[in-house]
């Protein structure tokens, strides 16, 4: 673990907080395990995280290549929009060549060039719509996901990150706030702070240097993320759900907005638009990952339903 359990209280003595300790926690992901240090405050779960020197943080499209993992399972995703898109269509053809066929058999010429030329413009409007979802080629596909993450996740650098006491579960606001800048302001209380941004990135995906916080694959994810917020009978925690390599419930919903030390923007999702829009991996990915950027405009009230935050305290 790198630093004595004697070293972590006298750090925090120092500060004037008493902790609970709780005892050694062992947290895995990927394969590979760990051990920390549980804490306990106010009947609030914490973890100490070791922090670390020259930590690549953010995302550049041309700097970063996509793991093959990733690419397969983005290949995946952009066959099934294909399909789909190709199968709507031959229906829709189906079923105005059976509505032209009815028309030719009475004798009505013109009501069947009519529908010929209602085909026409639902076949050119569909594939607007399939080529604006990337859904047309994959060369496409992919140049519309280089631009998205391009416009939405925080730049490539290095940090150095330091030690922390980090709180295990988010907790959302608990009333509306008036602005991002409120907010921020009024949840930093004491030796208790926010995570800077660089921090947040770090925090979100253990420590490891990965797209995904569960690491670069696609597999048995996606089904998770489309259905995230509907109703399960299963007890088990999914993919998302499970702690990280820290031993924190990070980043796995979506719906969620956690606020960091900036009142510019959140981290973790959206508030659910990307799943709302039916647009598919392009615009419901990027807010999976570490980097993605939320902006949130300074006039803008926050719902207590959406936004959340984790409190963690840096070690002298």
């Amino acid at each position: 673990m790198g630093n004595s359990l004697a070293e972590i209280r006298s750090r925090l003595e120092a500060l004037g907080v008493d902790f609970d300790f709780k005892g050694e926690i062992k947290t895995s992901m990927n394969g590979i395990e760990r051990e920390t240090w549980l804490l306990e405050y106010e009947g609030s779960r914490f973890v100490y995280v070791a922090g670390q020197k020259n930590v690549v943080l953010g995302w550049d499209t041309k700097e970063c290549p996509l793991n093959e993992g990733v690419l397969e399972g983005l290949q995946e995703e952009f066959e099934l929009g294909h399909e789909y898109y190709e199968s709507q269509a031959e229906e829709m053809k189906e079923d105005y060549q059976k509505k032209i066929a009815e028309a030719e058999a009475a004798g009505d010429a013109k009501k069947a060039d009519e529908l010929r030329s209602e085909l026409s413009q639902e076949l050119e409007a569909y594939e607007e719509e399939r080529d604006e979802g990337g859904y047309g080629n994959w060369e496409d596909f992919m140049e519309k996901w280089n631009k998205k993450l391009s416009g939405c996740l925080s730049p490539l650098r290095m940090a150095d990150i330091g030690d922390m006491i980090v709180e295990v579960d988010n907790r959302y606001i608990e009333k509306d706030a008036s602005s991002l800048a409120e907010a921020v302001r009024s949840l930093k209380e004491g030796v208790f702070t926010l995570a800077t941004e660089d921090e947040w990135e770090y925090l979100c995906n253990g420590g490891a240097r990965t797209l995904f916080r569960w690491g670069d694959t696609l597999s048995d994810v996606m089904e998770e993320i489309y259905n995230v917020g509907m109703a399960s009978d299963s007890e088990e925690k999914t993919l998302l759900e499970q702690p990280n390599m820290f031993g924190l419930c990070i980043s796995y919903n979506s719906y969620k907005c956690e606020i960091i030390d900036n009142i510019m923007y959140t981290k973790g999702g959206d508030g659910g638009c990307s799943l709302c829009g039916g647009d598919g991996a392009i615009h419901v990915l990027p807010c999976y990952t570490a980097f993605y950027r939320n902006p949130v405009d300074n006039g803008e009230r926050l719902s207590e339903h959406y936004f959340c935050y984790r409190r963690i305290i840096r070690l002298p």
